[in-house]
């Protein structure tokens, strides 16, 4: 008798990934899930309670995926001007999943988002004169340039702007050279 193919829970992720990178989450079901892994339902519902549970350990999985690839390089965090690249860049390779991730209500969005705020503010600490300012300061910086990153990397996962990499990186450099001129000028007011 031939040996059953065990289906593991990162298999199951990568599986949902994969289906909303395609396909948004207009169809994302646990058996269009299942047909991805070439299996029944069976194997997601043993390793979820549900499809809420699927969807919260998913953006569990997509925060690893975004430290990893967004934050991080070799386990060394990386200062914004990169961090903002690399969002905008995810953007553009992955624009359906983007959308799906940033623009829909079907995932933890707002969990996400947190994630995201939390880990600019450590991009932000790779500056010198950044970690010298109260936790409040920082984050009047992130209102100026998020704002403005964010809304960039949803215009590309859209298909409105068309760039190349290094005009891109030439547009996140001028959105954050601006971004700190207007947050120095508030600085300095105070």
């Amino acid at each position: 008798m031939p040996r059953k193919r065990r289906i593991l829970r990162h298999h199951i992720l990568d599986a949902a990934v994969e289906l909303m990178s395609d396909e948004g989450f207009e169809r994302f079901t646990a058996r269009k899930i299942a047909e991805r892994l070439n299996a029944s339902t069976q194997p997601i519902y043993k390793e979820f309670k549900n499809m809420d549970d699927l969807k919260t350990h998913l953006t569990e999985y997509i925060q690893e995926f975004f430290k990893d690839n967004i934050f991080y390089e070799e386990n060394t965090p990386l200062d914004m001007r990169e961090v903002c690249n690399n969002y905008i860049l995810f953007a553009k390779k992955e624009g359906t999943l983007f959308a799906s991730l940033f623009m829909g209500r079907e995932l933890c969005a707002t969990t996400l988002h947190e994630f995201i705020y939390a880990s600019l503010i450590d991009a932000l600490n790779q500056n010198e004169f950044a970690q010298k300012q109260s936790r409040d300061n920082k984050e009047e910086l992130l209102d100026i340039v998020w704002p403005a990153v964010h809304g960039y990397a949803i215009l590309t996962a859209q298909g409105k702007y068309t760039m190349t990499n290094e005009q891109l990186e030439y547009k996140v450099n001028h959105i954050l050279d601006h971004s700190l001129k207007v947050w120095h000028s508030g600085l300095a007011a105070q």
